[in-house]
C-alpha cells in the first residue's frame, strides 16, 4: 500500500524468495566466546547472519578451550565479561546491521 504510493515503479517487481527470521546479536554485533562465571559452562553465541561461516575456527578453539581448561589468546577479546565494563569490539564486519 504505502510504499507503493511513494515508490510506484516497484509495482512491476517480482519477488523470487523472502526470508524473516531472528538472529542473536550481541550490542557490538560481535560473537560471545569461551568459559562462563558457571563451571564447565561455555559459551559460543551471538553469531548474528554470519556464524555459519566461522563453525570451523570456533568450533576447534571452543573444543581447545574445554579441553586444556584455557582461553586461546585469539578468543580472549570475545569473552562474556567484556559487558561488565561496558568493553565493546568494533566489528566492522558484522552483516545486515546498522552500525
Amino acid at each position: 500500500g504505502h510504499m507503493l504510493e511513494l515508490f510506484p515503479f516497484l509495482s512491476q517487481v517480482r519477488l523470487l524468495r523472502q526470508w524473516a527470521g531472528l538472529a542473536d546479536m550481541p550490542p557490538d554485533f560481535s560473537p560471545v566466546m569461551g568459559s562462563t562465571p558457571i563451571g564447565n559452562y561455555y559459551v559460543d553465541s551471538g553469531w548474528g547472519t554470519w556464524g555459519f561461516k566461522a563453525t570451523p575456527v570456533s568450533g576447534k578453539r571452543m573444543a581447545e578451550t574445554i579441553a586444556t581448561g584455557r582461553v586461546p589468546d585469539i578468543l580472549l577479546p570475545f569473552r562474556l565479561d567484556r559487558f561488565d565494563t561496558f568493553e565493546q569490539l568494533g566489528e566492522r564486519g558484522a552483516s545486515s546491521v546498522g552500525q
